[in-house]
């Protein structure tokens, strides 16, 4: 279990400096010993690029108020981090949700 955490805490807080350099707002508390596994940044179309996420098959979910949320788990690779990053950047930057926003459920 320690080891887990060890990970989680390193991993989460990659996550945290990742969305931070591409412009995100992070939610989630800074402080390790503060949160939990999971980071949530926020966006104000953190609905939509959530929707276009889950459309690219990254297993993500979306938190009123907080923004998409981000679980690292045990399994997941430091290059998937980067990944899911580099998405949200791209999704944002090119606001690819609009192609999808008359055919998306809400949230």
């Amino acid at each position: 279990m320690d080891r887990i955490r060890e990970k989680s805490v390193r991993q989460t807080t990659r996550l945290i400096e990742l969305a931070e350099e591409a412009g995100f707002r992070v939610t989630s508390p800074k402080h390790a010993a503060d949160r939990g596994g999971t980071v949530t940044v926020g966006h104000e179309d953190a609905a939509a690029i959530t929707r276009e996420l889950i459309r690219r098959e990254f297993i993500v979910d979306f938190r009123p108020g907080a923004g998409v949320r981000i679980s690292p788990h045990f399994y997941t690779s430091d290059e998937e981090l980067e990944l899911v990053v580099r998405e949200m950047k791209d999704i944002r930057d090119t606001r690819a949700y609009t192609i999808h926003e008359a055919a998306g459920a809400a949230f």
